[in-house]
């Protein structure tokens, strides 16, 4: 049967064409020149179609193909030969196009060609796959009916498949699809176009296919120009987007780095997301601006699709997207922020959102120039350089004198420039990234930080950029390109190898493995692994040639500012070898703490005339910042207390790995002791690191906080202040109502309480409470907020901020104690929720009449330990008073006109504060001794006569941990003794 297709544009050369033809399955079988309109030249092609294709319907589909190719709207590859011989429409392709993409992207180890030949010879699959998904989601044609026949014919087909790999790349297909629970695929603009990528919204909780970790939902973006995937590990989440260079593993890229935001977000309202794009068009060739204008595009139709999928809110009621047929219930909370190859983007971002009328405007993505511009603020370099304070005060190492380092990354990065801009004693002996290799093995720790604070300030600088006279003797800049780098003999001394030259990747390996104080990682990389690791495990085949085991590290500390520097059992082992280190979640979550935070204020400050509203977000961000390092402090010094006890805590903390794996923790996949090991700890005294009790402290945090959210508490009274003490006080003060009406007041109350329990006194204060009085989590924490209030112990946790190690160690159990006997007589007395918070505000006001003397006076260990507390704290004040009389170090630049990094001011808030208390426990010794080692008396409990600690079969405990992170009910360091010792918590 004859027909005609018209080719869409101006006559193209031959050679052009006919590839493109033979991508639909047509072949070119003549060209014959005949005169055209107005008698330009023109030619007619002869085409044959597929076998058993009847041209009536073929052609038709053809040329759409054709304009749609031709105007980039699709592509061509094996899959187009679908529109001819199958007769489906482009944008049907595209569906079954991008779930074969996704497919790719989760691990299927099947290559593309071999995906898609047996797609082409499934065609009645492909075409009851496309109906059962419209009848799912096309707006003007969705009928459950119809879809569940659609399922059931689908599960018939499967079982005509012959052979395995059919019935898994089948399979796959149909379940993917079935996890759709949106898409853009039906949505057009007002000239009736199609979007220009498509959208799959994915329950990936549900999708049995997909690796460990499996986030509850991803949205795969899939157009000619770009590919993208955005993970969230709840409906309330937020992550940074970066541009990947990784197209055939993008997803396990982000895989790895959304697993580190869900517990890097413990200290914020929304859970962890992160997403990330490829560029699908070639960069070779193309100067930095091209390179830029490509990325900027590929972000931009990335940021619209996963809005496409997004509801909008107009007023308190949630807005579904247009001709979008919805799966998954209301669904309006979307934010963003700045990654890797996306730092300046958060404009671009904002102004999609903002075209769109998306009820968050620029509040969508955090930072722009309307918000908190992390590198001015030096914000995430300054929260993990809290945590490098601790480590060397525990250290017994002065954290404001001279230091030596090593560090990944160059003075233009945010982490690693403004990291390295925190001390003028630091002296950076190394560091190296993808361009070259630094080296000064005996730095001027003045000169050396001048010449840091200029290339920090001179735009794209590089290691290349450092004046070469301030280095000292045998210092120098190397390429990693170079064949090989001689080394001097002071690099060889400082580095301690004795190789007289090495290739770039040996010296960077030498690098990471110097004799340092510090090991700084500001980069991108994953750079250490442990010894029983191989390369391909840890999934960053760029770094597989420099890469050391934690064994060959020599450093005293790690600061991990940068994302995925070390794998989870690298830091394991390197803390087990005596190297102090958290982890990347815990060290630089100031950066997501901020973006939230700036996030919450925008939307209180929503109808503020716009310049009124960014002058108020300019006068808060010191405030902002203090808020920010005061979390980063707490958790820390939490942590510290873990590390202190930690053989003692070994029973309840596998006790709660035990229940936190009932309610979702994956054991292994969290590189937690299983079981044997902990037994294996145990004969051997040991307990878990700090990076181990890092991941207990952040999902107990999750999961009160998700505890709290199922109760009323949020709404009670007796905690309103939890929320207005979260934003900075002028705004509190001047917007009262719109702080309690905020949007996310529930969320942020939650979030904030959780924070504050764990980091004082530990989920063992809630386990405690609810095992003696049957209560669920939501009122033991009202337990601990009213005792909080009654004894206006706000105040006296934000003194124990700023004090030396052996009052907080002193002073931690002392406030513990009290918390707990309050909370545990309050619940004596006060069992219902309403009676605590009516009962606060005459208990307070008998304990504001009471002799402070009393305190002193007390007979036994309690009034040694009260008088030893007073005598520290004394000479604390007198030691304090000294170093004010000493001149005051010159700050280090503009940048650094705020506290020093690690240095958070002690502050009163009223009501019941949310920071200002630290960990659950003294930090830095066993609570067993006093500040001078001497061993002190056993304490029985959290008050004479409290009830004994169970530590199973409670009745009504609800979904608590059964053990704390915290200290609390321990056992004896000396085995087979069968005496038991319980701390004050």
């Amino acid at each position: 049967m004859a027909g005609l297709v018209t080719w869409p544009a101006a006559r193209p050369l031959l050679a052009d064409v006919v590839p493109i033809f033979d991508r639909f399955g047509v072949r070119v079988a003549d060209a014959v020149a005949v005169p055209g309109d107005d008698d330009a030249p023109a030619t007619r092609l002869e085409l044959l179609l597929p076998q058993g294709t009847a041209a009536a319907t073929a052609l038709p589909r053809l040329e759409q193909a054709l304009a749609a190719a031709w105007a980039g709207e699709t592509e061509l590859d094996g899959l187009s030969r679908l529109t001819v011989g199958a007769g489906l429409p482009v944008r049907d392709v595209a569906v079954l196009r991008a779930a074969c993409r996704y497919l790719a992207q989760v691990g299927l180890g099947l290559s593309r060609g071999y995906v898609e030949e047996t797609v082409l010879g499934a065609p009645d699959f492909a075409r009851a796959l496309l109906a059962n998904f419209a009848a799912r989601h096309d707006p003007d044609a969705a009928d459950p009916a119809t879809a569940a026949s659609a399922a059931e014919h689908l599960a018939e087909l499967l079982t005509r498949t012959t052979s395995l790999d059919a019935d898994r790349i089948l399979r796959g297909l149909r379940d993917v699809l079935a996890a759709v629970v949106r898409t853009n695929r039906y949505q057009v603009d007002a000239t009736g176009s199609p979007r220009p990528a498509l959208a799959l919204k994915i329950a990936s909780a549900q999708l049995d296919l997909l690796p460990r970790p499996r986030p509850e939902v991803e949205t795969f973006v899939c157009s000619p120009r770009m590919e993208g995937l955005h993970l969230r590990g709840a409906r309330v989440a937020r992550g940074g987007l970066r541009w990947s260079e990784r197209p055939e593993d993008f997803r396990t890229e982000v895989l790895g780095l959304v697993k580190a935001q869900m517990v890097k977000n413990a200290v914020i309202v929304p859970a962890g997301a992160k997403g990330a794009f490829v560029v699908r068009e070639d960069l070779r060739g193309l100067d930095r601006a091209a390179v830029q204008e490509r990325v900027a595009g590929a972000y931009r139709t990335f940021v619209d699709a996963l809005l496409d999928v997004t509801d909008d809110r107009d007023g308190d009621r949630v807005v579904h997207p247009a001709r979008t047929v919805v799966h998954d219930g209301d669904d309006p909370y979307l934010v963003v922020a700045a990654d890797k190859g996306t730092a300046t983007f958060s404009d671009l971002a904002n102004e999609v959102a903002e075209r769109r009328g998306f009820w968050l405007g620029d509040a969508f993505a955090s930072g722009g120039s309307s918000g908190y511009d992390h590198k001015v603020m030096g914000i995430t370099a300054r929260g993990a350089w809290v945590s490098v304070r601790r480590h060397l005060r525990e250290l017994g190492v002065d954290p404001d004198g001279p230091l030596t380092a090593v560090g990944v990354g160059d003075m233009s990065g945010d982490v690693f420039g403004n990291g390295m801009l925190l001390s003028d004693e630091l002296r950076l002996v190394a560091a190296f990234d993808h361009r070259h290799v630094f080296l000064d093995p005996d730095p001027d720790p003045a000169r050396s930080a001048a010449e840091r604070r200029r290339l920090f300030a001179l735009p794209g600088s590089s290691w290349d950029d450092y004046d070469r006279s301030v280095l000292s003797p045998g210092g120098g800049v190397h390429r990693r390109d170079a064949k090989s780098v001689p080394l001097s003999p002071q690099v060889r001394a400082r580095l301690g190898v004795d190789a007289e030259e090495l290739s770039p990747a040996e010296l960077v390996r030498a690098v990471l493995r110097a004799p340092v104080d510090l090991l700084w990682n500001g980069g991108i990389g994953t750079y250490v692994r442990a010894a029983e690791e191989t390369d391909a495990q840890v999934g960053d085949r760029a770094n597989d040639a420099v890469r050391v085991t934690s064994g060959e590290l020599r450093c005293r500390v790690v600061g991990e500012g940068g994302n995925l520097g070390l794998t989870q059992r690298a830091r394991i082992e390197a803390a087990r070898a005596g190297v102090a280190l958290n982890t990347d979640f815990i060290d630089n979550s100031a950066g997501v703490d901020t973006s939230d935070r700036e996030v919450n204020l925008k939307v209180l400050l929503a109808g503020v005339p716009r310049a009124e509203r960014d002058a108020v977000l300019r006068a808060v961000e010191d405030e902002v910042a203090t808020s920010v390092l005061a979390d980063n402090a707490l958790q820390a010094r939490a942590l510290s207390v873990c590390a202190a006890q930690a053989p003692f805590l070994l029973d309840r903390h596998a006790q709660l790995i035990g229940d936190l794996e009932r309610h979702g923790l994956d054991r292994d996949l969290e590189v937690l002791p299983s079981e044997a090991e902990v037994e294996r700890l145990r004969q051997a005294g040991a307990g878990l690191t700090r990076p181990e009790a890092a991941v207990l402290l952040a999902h107990s945090k999750n999961l009160v906080r998700e505890e709290l959210l199922r109760s009323d508490l949020p709404d009670d009274p007796s905690v309103a202040g939890v929320l207005a003490a979260y934003f900075p006080r002028a705004v509190r003060e001047r917007w009262p109502d719109r702080v309690a009406a905020h949007p996310l007041a529930r969320e942020i109350t939650a979030t904030q309480l959780a924070n504050d329990l764990v980091n004082r006194v530990g989920p063992g204060f809630l386990l405690r409470l609810e095992e003696r009085h049957g209560v669920p989590t939501p009122v033991a924490a009202h337990a601990y907020m009213v005792a909080t209030q009654v004894l206006d112990l706000d105040p006296v946790w934000a003194r124990v901020d700023d004090v030396p190690l052996a009052v907080e160690r002193l002073a931690l159990p002392e406030l513990q104690a009290a918390t707990e006997r309050t909370a545990d007589r309050l619940l004596q007395a006060h069992p219902d929720p309403a009676a605590l918070t009516a009962a606060a505000p005459a208990l307070a006001a008998v304990v504001a009449g009471l002799d402070p003397a009393a305190w002193l006076d007390r007979p036994g260990a309690a009034g040694d330990r009260a008088r030893a507390l007073q005598a520290e704290l004394a000479a604390a004040g007198r030691r304090r008073r000294g170093r004010l009389r000493r001149p005051a170090r010159e700050r280090a630049g503009p940048l650094h006109r705020r506290p020093r990094a690690g240095h958070v001011r002690p502050r009163r808030r009223p009501g019941p504060g949310v920071r200002g208390g630290g960990g659950a426990a003294p930090a830095g010794a066993d609570r067993g001794l006093t500040a001078a080692g001497a061993p002190q008396r056993a304490r029985s409990g959290p008050g004479r006569g409290s009830p004994p600690v169970r530590t199973a079969g409670r009745p009504g405990r609800g979904s608590r941990p059964a053990a704390a992170v915290g200290p609390g009910p321990r056992r004896s360091a000396a085995r087979g003794s069968g005496r038991r010792v319980r701390s004050a918590s």
